[in-house]
């Protein structure tokens, strides 16, 4: 049986080695991404643009930003930070 990509990374971030079949380099890592994607309300999008706006934000786009918030949000539940700031 061949296991998920989401079930070797619950099993990783549950101590336990992944399976042989799942590549972890890191040229791996970089070629592939997936969407994470949820609906708000438009005031949420409407605040992203205000936070992405202010001056210490040039340059940033939405999903560097996002990253930020994620790697935030997973110091805040002792996880480990998945975004690197790599495009």
């Amino acid at each position: 049986m061949k296991t998920s990509a989401l079930a070797a990374g619950l099993k990783a971030a549950a101590g336990h080695p992944l399976p042989a079949t799942v590549k972890t380099t890191k040229a791996n890592n970089t070629a592939r991404t997936v969407l994470i994607g949820a609906h708000y309300q438009p005031e949420v999008r409407r605040a992203l643009l205000l936070v992405q706006a202010e001056p210490e934000n040039t340059g940033k786009n939405l999903k560097k930003l996002l990253g930020e918030a994620i790697n935030d949000l997973c110091v805040k539940y002792g996880k480990p930070q998945p975004y690197t700031g790599e495009d």
